[in-house]
């Protein structure tokens, strides 16, 4: 709880005249001219004919704002030739077309839908935190169909941005997939003219997001594909990648044991170095033990020797260096009593050996670098408060603005503490 003096956020403040209270409105840019939002601009010639224009009507709009609901007292206008009769409105500063929501407002929404994590129909209750003290009624939130065709406009300008933006980087890239729910059960069963059993819904409706990131978890690119994909539903996504950055500049490629991605980078990219990731492995091997003896230390002195050969298993560069270490566990394992830990261990151990072994006969490096569970933790966490999405389309569009809005999101902790992930790729490699 916050003690003593708070300091007062002045920018909140408004002033009273005449017994009316008034507020600041800023200033923006329309065509090459400042001026204050909401200001009403009047056309002057008719956009068919070009003949002078006369009022029609006279009439009040409300734009709904983090300012409050404001009212701006607007023309219609009609075209003053006979023939033609066109009729024009009044352009509001900041507000798009004929909308009610204000370009601020739903700029401040799409910041509650990514940063505050919430779905499209649920954007009221943060919306009340997010807009609380800015407006006499607070937390006034479009609907979600508002926000959603928001979300659609926005998602080819994020497009444009995500896929055309320069990439500073040390050389190797990551790339991991998510699975996502998507699809309108109903629409989806009248097209095809059948109902679906609940097994064959589920393989429908999922699709995976493929992601492509840098070390400093800046996402570069994505590609959405059926679940269980054929390599060739991402060699689209390399070939982007691909001609984006000079020939050379990718050293290496680091993945999971997925077969769609192996498939990809050897026909994409064959002279890159592919590296699979191993850190879960590792994470496995580790909570086996803590799950009995609550920390490593308490491992009992006899059995710690299995938990590092375990850990030189996983991170073996080559099969004979493999082979050695899985001997070696083969051999202690057998000289003593184990615990429950270290039979689970020692089975997880065969599993890894065998699985590792067919990587590294392939040129295959082990990697313990966790960029992507780091950048998919954030995702998952708004993508599970997403739910489904009804198309694909829309998920694609949604993916462009929070894959912007990740980009850009500062750190909170750390020694790069306000800095975003691009920022911070351009200060080391820049």
């Amino acid at each position: 709880m916050a003690k003593g003096n708070q300091s007062i956020n002045k920018s909140l403040a408004k002033d009273i005249e005449n017994g009316h209270i008034v507020q600041e409105l800023p200033e923006v840019e329309f065509e090459g001219r400042m001026y204050s939002l909401f200001t009403p601009i009047s056309p002057i010639h008719c956009i068919l004919c070009e003949s002078p224009l006369k009022p029609n009507e006279y009439y009040n709009r409300f734009a709904i704002s983090s300012y409050g609901i404001i009212r701006c007292p607007v023309t219609y206008w009609i075209c003053s030739n006979p023939d033609c009769k066109k009729y024009h409105h009044d352009k509001l500063i900041g507000v798009t077309g004929s909308a009610n929501y204000s370009d601020e407002y739903n700029e401040k929404m799409k910041c509650v839908r990514y940063d505050g994590r919430c779905t499209l129909w649920n954007s009221r209750i943060t919306g009340e935190i997010f807009t609380e003290g800015l407006t006499d009624t607070s937390g006034r939130a479009p609907c979600p169909t508002t926000l959603w065709k928001y979300e659609q406009k926005q998602g080819k300008i994020s497009a444009q941005e995500l896929t055309s933006q320069d990439i500073d980087f040390n050389g190797v890239l990551h790339i991991d997939g998510h699975w996502v729910k998507t699809g309108w059960r109903n629409y989806i069963e009248a097209q095809l003219g059948k109902e679906l059993t609940n097994r064959q819904w589920k393989r429908l409706r999922y699709k995976v997001i493929y992601v492509v990131a840098t070390e400093d978890k800046v996402v570069l690119d994505f590609q959405i594909t059926n679940i269980m994909p054929s390599y060739l539903e991402l060699v689209p996504l390399l070939n982007r990648i691909k001609s984006r950055i000079p020939n050379g500049d990718i050293s290496k490629i680091v993945s999971d044991e997925d077969s769609a991605i192996i498939g990809a980078v050897t026909h994409v990219l064959p002279n890159v170095s592919h590296s699979f990731c191993v850190f879960h492995q590792v994470q496995n091997v580790a909570q086996k033990y803590l799950d009995e003896f609550g920390s490593i230390e308490n491992i009992p002195l006899h059995e710690i020797e299995l938990y590092e050969l375990a850990n030189d298993l996983i991170l073996a560069e080559s099969v004979i260096e493999s082979t050695i270490c899985y001997k070696k566990i083969m051999k202690r394992a057998s000289d003593m009593d184990l615990s429950k830990a270290s039979k689970n261990v020692v089975s997880y151990a065969e599993k890894i050996y065998f699985n590792n072994r067919k990587l590294l006969e392939k040129g295959f490096t082990p990697e313990t670098n966790n960029v992507m569970e780091q950048l998919f933790s954030l995702i998952k966490d708004v993508m599970n408060q997403a739910r489904s999405f009804k198309i694909v389309d829309g998920l694609a569009n949604f993916c462009y603005n929070l894959f912007i809005s990740v980009n850009k999101r500062c750190f909170n902790t750390g020694v790069w503490r306000g800095l975003s992930p691009l920022s911070r790729a351009k200060i080391k490699y820049g």
